[in-house]
């Protein structure tokens, strides 16, 4: 028998850190999810993705019961890896914090290809290098021009 989801509530969650709280309580326990038992289960799925902030989408179903499903770390926390910043410009357009490099976006194409399977890779280079710009960090735009 094939199960329906009834529910799909998308979440941007921190890999392998995960504890119950108020604000994960307020989203799936009104669903009936165990708090405690999907932390449980997040942490264990993304052990090696710590400090990072993970995509992911939780289908529930009407038994109460859930399907954890995990995409790739998010655009600005990977950027944030490469370049070793604890956290993006507050102020974006005029406080410039780091500068994306060639080498550093073809890694992050590498890792993020996966979730846009329909996107060609001069598309998913601008998306990565326009998240980079949204968050303080600059980029030679010749680098949008590279063929790979």
């Amino acid at each position: 028998m094939v199960r329906q989801s009834f529910m799909t509530i998308k979440l941007h969650l921190p890999a392998a850190n995960l504890t119950p709280n108020s604000f994960l309580g307020s989203i799936l326990g009104p669903h009936g999810i165990n708090i405690s038992n999907f932390c449980k289960e997040f942490n264990d799925r993304t052990q090696f993705y710590n400090n990072f902030i993970i995509s992911s989408k939780v289908l529930i179903y009407k038994n109460k019961t859930y399907n954890l499903i995990l995409k790739t770390p998010t655009t600005v926390s990977l950027i944030l890896f490469f370049l070793k910043l604890k956290k993006g410009s507050s102020t974006p357009n005029t406080n410039i914090i780091g500068n994306l490099t060639y080498d550093i976006l073809t890694k992050i194409i590498k890792i993020k290809v996966s979730d846009f399977p329909l996107l060609s890779i001069n598309k998913i280079k601008k998306i990565i290098c326009n998240t980079a710009q949204s968050i303080g960090v600059s980029y030679d735009k010749n680098i949008l021009l590279i063929q790979n």
